[in-house]
């Protein structure tokens, strides 16, 4: 059974360092510890999003988005 997570690897994709990211800053913009420039956020966890969010994540976040959709109908 894992354990809890310790940290993310990103990589910065201006100049390829791997940059740890702690569990709690999921989700939060960070700077290369190389070059200082903002590193796209780490989502390991769902995001819930609505109809007024929804258009700037998809276009903002630079990864793959796995999108689920619900309606009580």
């Amino acid at each position: 059974m894992a354990g809890p997570i310790e940290q993310y690897l990103i990589t910065c994709p201006s100049c390829g360092m791997v940059n740890r990211i702690p569990p709690e800053r999921e989700g939060q913009r960070g700077k290369c510890g190389g070059c200082h420039l903002l590193l796209p956020p780490v989502h390991a966890h769902p995001v819930s999003l609505n109809d007024r969010v929804f258009d700037g994540f998809i276009r903002d976040y630079p990864g793959p988005v796995l999108a689920e959709f619900w309606a009580p109908w």
